[in-house]
């Protein structure tokens, strides 16, 4: 195309696909987003891996670290990076002991990140609750409430909903409590691996605890059924899980072979040089002008293998949550 004998190290954000040129003929490419970057370079940028790492992040750069917490928000950045980089922030004891009035003396990136500290070092109930919903409202001051969705989720799931207060309910229902997929036009099946109650988890991201304890069950249900025949899309509910680090209990994997999703060769190469704006323009090739539910089940089978090898879990979700349910 001529294009590698003009290139001069300019990196061109006109549109995405002079941007990945940009990217992949200069071997020297460095790429630093600011408040003005356009939301499909975030995007480039993060399915590419190409976003700074957050341990290489400078706790003294407060302009940095709000643009990390806004790239969050906008979904740029994974929750869990945001949380890590929290835990880098260095505390004395008496901070965190008298975390609600010390917070507040903080900068506000500062004053999270001091909140969720302490809040994971606590196990009382009340306490999760008051020192989750502070931190809420922090990010809610910045506008960037989203950043904080999945993790207080998460911290949420530890509290019995016997045990919340009256003046902390509409807050727990509002974080914790979501319409159940049964209202989304899904049916709940637990007879049928892929269509049973194990699909929350890809709609509510439950802790991977809950999320191995609830296959293994399910798992020991279904071998009793001699006449059960594991699908294509039962394997690929299954492989998401140990993609995401749920682990089997050995006497259930004979229940099912799992030898890879037997991704095309070009695909594979293109994953083997990390060249994941491509592999996902390849991914969108296939699926054409196509409904997801109308691909066959092999085709489906490599596209979440694919996926789950790019840890591009929210991508994968939604497309977990569109082709296995059973629509009603």
């Amino acid at each position: 195309m001529g294009y590698i004998e003009k290139a001069d190290g300019n990196i061109l954000e006109d549109n995405i696909l002079n941007f990945h040129l940009s990217h992949r003929t200069n071997p020297e490419f460095i790429y630093q987003p600011n408040n003005n970057t356009p939301k499909f370079i975030w995007k480039y940028l993060s399915s590419s891996n190409l976003l700074e790492k957050i341990d290489s992040i400078d706790l003294e750069d407060s302009e940095k670290i709000f643009l990390i917490e806004k790239a969050t928000h906008e979904k740029n950045y994974d929750e869990k990076e945001l949380f890590e980089l929290y835990k880098r922030f260095q505390f004395n004891i008496n901070q965190l002991l008298n975390v609600k009035d010390s917070y507040k003396l903080l900068k506000n990136h500062e004053g999270r990140a001091l909140l969720y500290q302490r809040l994971i070092l606590t196990e009382d109930e009340i306490q999760i609750l008051d020192l989750s919903y502070k931190l809420k409202n922090l990010f809610i001051k910045d506008n960037i409430e989203n950043a904080f969705n999945s993790e207080l989720k998460r911290v949420l799931s530890k509290v019995s909903q016997e045990q919340v207060p009256s003046n902390f309910s509409s807050f727990y229902n509002d974080n914790l409590i979501n319409e159940p997929l049964e209202k989304k036009n899904i049916k709940i099946n637990n007879k049928i691996i892929h269509q049973s109650k194990l699909l929350k988890y890809f709609e509510e991201q439950h802790d991977i605890e809950k999320a191995e304890n609830d296959l293994n069950k399910l798992l020991k249900s279904i071998k009793k059924n001699k006449d059960y025949i594991v699908s294509t899309k039962d394997l690929i509910l299954i492989e998401s899980f140990i993609s995401d680090g749920v682990k089997l209990s050995k006497k259930y994997k004979s229940m099912f072979k799992l030898d890879g999703s037997n991704i095309p060769t070009d695909i594979q190469l293109l994953l083997n040089n990390n060249e994941v704006g491509m592999v996902l323009l390849r991914l969108v090739k296939i699926i054409g002008e196509d409904d997801l539910e109308n691909l066959d089940s092999d085709s489906l089978y490599f596209m979440i293998g694919i996926l789950n090898e790019l840890n591009l879990d929210q991508i994968r979700n939604n497309f977990l949550l569109k082709v296995l349910p059973l629509k009603i």
